[in-house]
């Protein structure tokens, strides 16, 4: 992405003073989609980026954007992805919109149900991250959700603890995340009203929940084993995968003390123009019945700047039929421009259709990055 760079210099009565950097960004977007839009859609944002060198090896930095319009012609200010930084060369102090420490370090072993760690989504916390001897370790709290609704009284919320390491022949990772303290409809002296502490993020989980993972090379193949634990089951996770040429397979396995094991199969191809992938998972309900879904998605770059994709799945969970095609035209200098098409018999994806996430209906698209 292109930005602008303003250097600025402080007013001091002293020569050497510090030089403060200042990076600005912008994205803006004109389309059209005939399903989820119903017609015209637009946005535009600003991103800056602030940083200052402090004494004894220390930045300090500031990120935030600007949304100026979103489907609204008049003034739509707006800020967003706040994010207040001190940084050093093995040290980092995060306060804003930052990923949890759980969420940053954990490594899972196919899809395991009980590695369900909270992922950010627009809350706020407060993280601390240290690196020493090549160990990496995180620390991070929550202080409101992602609707900006404090927790009561203002108390930090669900202590989050994550270490990932390279150990030479093994690497390893391990997570733990306290239960939640608030409950939901927990009351908010803030606002005066039951509200719940997820806010709109569906990802955020209010359980307890630990997890380690390792993992090692073996005869070229990459193999990780995987524990989870979510206070309410627990996971045992094994996955590998395997270079052949062009081709990368990978398969998992995963025991579940609930009994609804499960399993998944992988080969990605990228040769040149051409890239591929061909996916199948399955897994034991509940009630003890299988339940499957498929996936492939192809890329063909013909190349000057124009990509085309398509993609098609099926997924017996929620008996639709998913199907996208593509074209991506580079038009140079951070502008690009797209049309798709995008089926969901079921609309059980909502707007995002196929790896690329694409727009239900016919959309047609342009978008600038500065």
């Amino acid at each position: 992405m292109k930005s602008i760079l303003l250097t600025t210099t402080a007013l001091v009565a002293f020569a050497g003073a510090a030089v403060a950097e200042v990076s600005f960004s912008g994205e803006a977007t004109l389309g059209y989609n005939n399903d989820v839009e119903d017609g015209f859609y637009w946005d535009a944002e600003l991103g800056v980026l602030m940083s200052q060198e402090l004494d004894n090896g220390v930045t300090a930095g500031a990120e935030f954007t600007i949304d100026f319009s979103d489907n609204n012609l008049g003034e739509d200010l707006r800020s967003a992805g706040y994010v207040l930084s001190l940084t050093s060369e093995n040290a980092g102090l995060f306060f804003g919109d930052v990923g949890f420490a759980a969420e940053k370090h954990w490594v899972a072993a196919g899809a395991m149900f009980a590695d369900g760690f909270s992922e950010a989504d627009g809350e706020t916390a407060i993280r601390g991250d240290v690196m020493f001897g090549g160990v990496d370790a995180s620390i991070s709290y929550v202080l409101s959700n992602n609707e900006e609704t404090d927790t009561v009284e203002n108390d930090l919320d669900q202590l989050s603890l994550g270490m990932s390491a390279d150990l030479g022949q093994f690497t390893i990772a391990a997570a733990y995340q306290a239960a939640s303290d608030e409950a939901p409809g927990f009351y908010s002296s803030d606002h005066g009203a039951a509200v719940d502490p997820t806010g709109s993020n569906g990802d955020f989980s209010q359980n307890e929940i630990f997890g380690i993972s390792a993992a090692t090379t073996v005869a070229g193949a990459t193999v990780r084993l995987a524990y989870a634990d979510n206070s309410v089951r627990d996971s045992i996770g094994i996955a590998a995968s395997y270079p052949v040429g062009p081709v990368t397979l990978s398969a998992y396995y995963v025991i579940e003390s609930l009994d609804e094991d499960g399993f998944g199969l992988k080969a990605v191809y990228a040769d040149g123009p051409i890239s591929v992938t061909a996916n199948y998972e399955e897994r034991v309900n509940a009630l003890g019945v299988a339940e499957w879904r498929y996936n492939f998605d192809g890329a063909y770059d013909i190349g000057n700047g124009l990509v085309v994709k398509a993609g098609y799945a099926d997924r017996e969970t929620y008996a639709n039929e998913v199907f996208y095609v593509a074209g991506e035209y580079d038009l140079g200098s951070g502008a690009m421009l797209l049309v798709s098409y995008a089926d969901d018999d079921a609309n059980a994806t909502g707007d995002e259709v196929g790896a690329p996430e694409y727009q239900i209906g016919t959309t047609v698209e342009v978008s600038f990055k500065f």
